[in-house]
């Protein structure tokens, strides 16, 4: 399965910064922790914050990092239960184009039922129990296919820079940001299936003279039956537009951001600040319907190699945090303006339904979701122990189609240590999309390298071992001035 899952990888990319943090922030989560330059990265008002306190000068600098992240379903094998369910589906109609790399006239056209009926005694009773067994197993593997049945890689590789106050009183960021994924994952289309159409259909047929009996019997409006007249072997066909789609972008982002000081007193200070984001997008996707797919491997090789869509657009968030002796709190909106990228075209030729043309429409279009992310902080008067709470108040969707909406724990501790001067450990769950729970632990080495994993809580079964189904880590080096 693991191996199976990094064939599905092709170098992409989504706004890693937002959906998956990297750096110390994959176990704090996106608060302002205030440990070191990678702080200063989550909310647009934090660098003002870290520069004021009396470590600014390890706030300056730089941060050079690189994280990936692995998850998929709770599915063994998922090649073999791709090719073992479309192996039941009808190919498209030809000349509409089939799945790259695969050749579905050479499918079999069904599976295989054997004699489920004697022609000299039929039994229309017994026909119709096996008929209806088949499609509750079809079922349940669409099922299995539509919860469990993707696989997901993301990379990611960020350089923030924190400048400091010289112009305009303010602290100024900047970044270049490359980070990525690849999703394979199925759609399914409800099996349509009446039984009391199909037994009506099985009596005609058996009342029809065996030399006049048509050798496919449409029994149900997507269950075709074929028949082989010299060994009388059933074959069970399905013919609706569930389908394999494949996602991946390839992203680079460029970002400034200002903060400053803008109110105090006795009880503490407020700051804001603002960021803008260029994304840089590279888009692709591809949609190939079940009958289409002979071999879902070498079809995901293809994937691999198909072409990108080039897009771009301007991102904005702000940020505000109140501190205090020893507290925080502060809020972000992320994309206030929402930008939209275009997916390219999929060829729509091969389908029928109108549910999966939809789909497949509304799915070119990615909109980076606005989202208000919120955070409190508490510190002791050394600021060696910390505890933080992240919250996002709404989900948002990544190019993808994931949805995100993070709860994160998290607690650290500074030491005057050369060898260790840091550590820190994490909870974060999903609340929307896959729900995932993940335990994270970092630490900071020898004052500049930060290494952090986090682990799913949520396992699967994969040749007899237990497996996490998600991992994800990440190393960084920090430059300060």
């Amino acid at each position: 399965m693991v191996s199976g899952i990094f064939l599905l990888s092709v170098t992409a990319a989504l706004a890693g910064p937002v959906y998956q943090p990297q750096g110390a922030n994959l176990t704090y989560g996106d608060v302002t922790h205030g440990q070191r330059v990678q702080s200063a990265s989550s909310n647009p008002a934090a660098a003002a914050v870290d520069i004021a306190r009396a470590d600014a000068k390890s706030t300056r600098g730089t941060v050079l990092l690189g994280a990936a992240g692995l998850e998929y379903g709770n599915v063994q094998n998922v090649f073999d239960v791709y090719d073992q369910i479309t192996g039941a589906y009808e190919p498209s109609d030809p000349g509409t184009g089939g799945g790259p790399g695969q050749l579905p006239e050479d499918k079999p056209g069904g599976i295989d039922l054997g004699q489920i009926w004697d022609n000299l005694d039929p039994d229309v009773q017994a026909a119709l129990d096996a008929l209806a067994d088949e499609v509750v197993n079809q079922v349940a593997l669409l099922a299995l296919i539509k919860e469990e049945g993707y696989g997901k890689v993301w990379l990611a590789a960020d350089a923030p820079f924190v400048i400091g106050n010289e112009y305009l009183g303010g602290a100024w960021t900047f970044g270049v940001n490359w980070s990525g994924s690849s999703k394979a994952f199925g759609i399914a289309q409800p099996i349509q299936f009446d039984r009391d159409a199909a037994q009506q259909a099985l009596e005609d047929w058996f009342n029809t003279l065996p030399i006049n009996r048509p050798v496919q019997l449409p029994v149900s409006e997507d269950i075709v039956l074929k028949v082989d007249p010299v060994t009388n072997a059933i074959l069970f066909a399905i013919d609706n537009d569930s389908s394999i789609i494949s996602k991946a972008a390839k992203t680079t982002e460029l970002n400034v951001g200002y903060s400053r000081l803008a109110w105090s007193n006795s009880a503490g200070s407020l700051y804001l600040g603002a960021e803008a984001r260029l994304y840089l997008k590279q888009l692709s996707r591809l949609s190939v319907r079940f009958g289409d797919i002979t071999d879902s491997e070498e079809l995901f090789d293809a994937i691999r190699d198909s072409d990108f869509r080039s897009d771009e657009g301007l991102g904005v968030d702000v940020g505000a945090l109140w501190v205090g002796n020893n507290y925080q709190l502060g809020a972000q909106i992320t994309n206030i303006n929402e930008p939209t990228f275009i997916f390219p075209d999929v060829n729509l030729e091969p389908y029928r339904s109108e549910g999966a043309i939809r789909f497949l429409q509304s799915d070119q279009q990615y909109k980076m979701d606005r989202q208000l992310k919120l955070e409190a902080s508490l510190f002791t008067s050394n600021r060696r122990w910390s505890a933080h709470v992240g919250y996002d108040a709404d989900p948002a969707t990544d190019p993808l189609g994931d949805r995100f909406q993070w709860l994160t724990l998290s607690a650290g501790i500074t030491t005057d240590s050369w060898w260790i001067p840091g550590a820190r450990i994490g909870y974060r769950q999903n609340l929307a999309g896959t729900e995932l729970k993940y335990i994270g632990i970092g630490l900071t080495a020898f004052k500049i390298v930060n290494i952090d994993i986090s682990s799913a809580l949520d396992t699967v079964s994969i040749d007899g071992e237990t497996l996490p189904q998600g991992l994800m880590a990440s190393i960084g080096f920090q430059l300060t001035w």
